[in-house]
């Protein structure tokens, strides 16, 4: 059996593929409450973990969305987003740094979090004998590459090999394709609960060609979540201060369910009652669907964006997969049909909004196995991979490897010393948009590599250098720097860090996640008093990860060119 895992933001699946169907195997399918129970929930896993309220244990699943303890959840959020502590204010250029979740009182870095849920899926598989040790995992298709060691990390952690990385929507239309064999070119609009990400491929009935992609990383079912939050806070005038740290927690998932009951076009009011006050409130259809018209109104502009990528008019798409379950909101349809024309989107029926990407992530499992079926997928780039260079008050962007460029790709740069008698060069690993600063917030850093040179020289061009970088099938950044003259490699490795200091990933997650998951038996030390929720908060911190570098810079040079092509100085 081949096994693919869609880690999403609200809900988690795992699928298998038996070389004929695809199957979603049930991690948590016993435990939905009745309250819970729509179409496809009871083969999703709530990606959320919490402490119980009377024994202190951590519970995961359906039991830790419901509890009224500390629930934590869109954990996969934290995983590519930068911190913003005072490291992050202070430094040079943005840093893409580990969070802190706060769980039971205690800190925990969001891998570690992420890890423990990936365990549980390992875990539920073993209880049905089989054995969930690799998997092809899928991620955003604009996930960062922060997000996308950290989502392999964390599987790693616990005990599940990723074969590869593969884009949520790619995989959707992979699993559609497997069911409804007929060609076309394909938009898949994959809309969830904390991202939002439409791609456009092609396919002629045996190859996929990802043609482009465009998202927004925080739009989703969150968003809409808060949206109706913010309805009933108006009505109320203030969040009640009234409420206990549990009632919070409930208020949180009853914000939720009244969001489902709402999303269906025969529904005119829903009611929302409040027993711990003793009121009961009451919002209207179109009063939500008015709250929450500016999200979707913002959703469609990653439609409109690979519309304009491709040069194509709304006319040369042939179908259009909505995926995730913010995607089956009936104002969202209405909003992509009105755009690319309904009769263009794909029944629900027919493609598995809520499974579809677990279901494609098996397929492609099983074809990594083959090399002639590995050949049918042609997946490309989703930002420019490049480095920063010295470039007036911002740092300039240098791409490498250019955005959509089919993978695996490659591509290299000559980089020399910015000052004489240099004893080593700083190369920083930008993933960004050409054009925009390596210090803006279209840019995430990968990571800064110091590679020492074979001796100084005073002249610069004697200590030139070649930087190579490979960005394969797996989602992997691999780079090598050779010294121009000596041939010698000076350096060759994945990149994997995060920090100034070069801080591996792994570094102390193995023993931080046997100690979280060990609190499923062993209750938390209670650090609740006053009734107070401080000390519960997931609000995002960084580790603060230190280091000084005195490698030299990079400059850019624009009389020096090689073939008419500008040179960067490191």
């Amino acid at each position: 059996m081949t096994y693919g895992i869609d880690f999403g933001t609200s809900n988690s699946v795992v699928a298998r593929y038996n070389g004929e169907t695809t199957e979603v195997l049930p991690v948590d399918s016993g435990n939905v409450p009745a309250q819970w129970r729509q179409p496809e929930f009871e083969d999703l896993f709530p990606s959320v973990l919490s402490v119980r309220d009377l024994d202190r244990t951590l519970c995961f699943g359906w039991a830790a969305k419901t509890t009224t303890g500390e629930p934590v959840d869109a954990v996969k959020r934290m995983l590519g987003t930068r911190s913003a502590g005072i490291e992050q204010a202070e430094a040079e250029s943005p840093l893409l740094e580990e969070h802190h979740v706060w769980i039971g009182g205690e800190p925990w870095r969001s891998t570690a979090a992420a890890a423990s849920l990936f365990s549980q899926m390992k875990t539920a598989a073993s209880r049905h004998l089989l054995d969930l040790s690799e998997a092809v995992v899928t991620v955003p298709a604009l996930a960062t590459g922060g997000a996308r060691y950290r989502t392999r990390a964390a599987a790693r952690l616990a005990g599940i090999k990723v074969k590869a990385l593969l884009n949520e929507p790619t995989a959707a239309a992979i699993s559609y394709a497997t069911d409804v064999d007929i060609p076309g070119r394909l938009l898949i609009f994959d809309w969830g609960g904390g991202t939002i990400d439409v791609t456009v491929l092609d396919y002629d009935g045996r190859y996929f060609e990802e043609l482009t992609s465009r998202g927004i990383a925080a739009l989703g079912g969150l968003e809409f979540d808060e949206a109706l939050a913010r309805i009933f806070m108006r009505q109320l005038g203030q969040m009640p201060d009234k409420l206990t740290l549990q009632e919070r927690h409930r208020w949180r998932r009853d914000v939720e369910l009244t969001k489902i009951a709402l999303s269906r076009r025969d529904i005119e009011q829903v009611p929302f009652d409040l027993p711990a006050l003793g009121i009961s409130l009451k919002v209207s259809r179109d009063e939500y669907a008015a709250a929450v018209a500016p999200l979707i109104e913002r959703a469609m502009q990653p439609v409109e964006q690979c519309l304009d990528d491709l040069g194509i008019g709304p006319g040369a798409i042939d179908a259009v997969l909505m995926i995730g379950g913010t995607s089956q909101i009936p104002e969202a349809r209405d909003a992509v049909g009105s755009i690319l024309g309904a009769d263009r989107i794909v029944d629900a029926g027919l493609c598995h909004p809520m499974t579809a990407v677990a279901r494609g992530a098996a397929v492609y499992s099983a074809a990594l196995d083959n090399h002639m079926d590995r050949e049918r997928f042609s997946l490309v780039t989703s930002y420019d991979l490049g480095t920063a260079i010295d470039a007036g008050p911002r740092k300039g962007f240098v791409p490498i490897i250019r955005r959509n460029r089919t993978l695996a790709a490659r591509g290299e740069r000559r980089f020399t010393p910015a000052r004489p008698s240099a004893a080593s060069v700083k190369v920083e690993i930008i993933e960004g948009e050409a054009g925009y600063a390596a210090d803006s917030d279209r840019a995430f850093p990968l990571g800064t590599l110091e590679v020492r040179l074979p001796k100084p020289e005073r002249e610069p061009e004697l200590n030139a250098v070649i930087v190579h970088f490979t960005y394969d099938h797996s989602g992997i950044l691999r780079i090598k720097v050779v010294h121009e003259a000596s041939k010698q490699v000076l350096m060759e490795q994945e990149i994997d860090s995060f920090g100034k200091d070069g801080t591996p990933l792994q570094q102390g997650l193995e023993g931080e996640l046997a100690r979280l998951v060990a609190h499923m038996d062993i209750p938390f030390v209670s650090t609740i008093t006053g009734g107070s929720d401080a000390a519960n908060t997931t609000t995002a911190t960084p580790v603060g990860f230190t280091g000084h570098s005195e490698a030299a810079p990079l400059g850019l040079d624009p009389d020096l060119s090689v073939n008419g092509v500008p040179q960067v100085r490191v």
